[in-house]
């Protein structure tokens, strides 16, 4: 399983970059997913995050942290909405922030 730290790493404005992560991103959720079912029993909803991109992508992002917080018995995660993308700033904090909330939704699950 990949180390989710690596996504913190993700070049802002590279299209094969962001190609490559939406990818392993929404494949590494499947395994967290399935993860956590066999820890705790509890089946969680795994949202469609292969497309990438976008506001609403990002509230998916949001919500499926939080229904695998809330699964694990875990405070929810921080702000993952609220970024503008085409900042290199944003982009850099977004990517920083979700790779440290998925590793701590992996440490927790057991998925590492």
């Amino acid at each position: 399983m990949i180390d989710a730290r690596l996504w913190s790493s993700v070049p802002h404005r590279n299209p094969t970059a962001l190609l490559d992560f939406y990818g392993q991103f929404a494949l590494w959720h499947e395994a967290l997913a399935a993860t956590i079912v066999r820890a705790t029993g509890t089946t969680i909803r795994v949202y469609p995050l292969g497309d990438g991109g976008g506001r609403a992508w990002r509230q998916s992002v949001q919500q499926q942290h939080a229904n695998a917080a809330a699964a694990l018995g875990l405070a929810p995660p921080p702000d993952l909405v609220d970024y503008s993308m085409d900042k290199a700033d944003d982009h850099a904090s977004f990517f920083w922030v979700l790779s440290q909330d998925a590793t701590r939704l992996a440490l927790a699950a057991g998925l590492v």
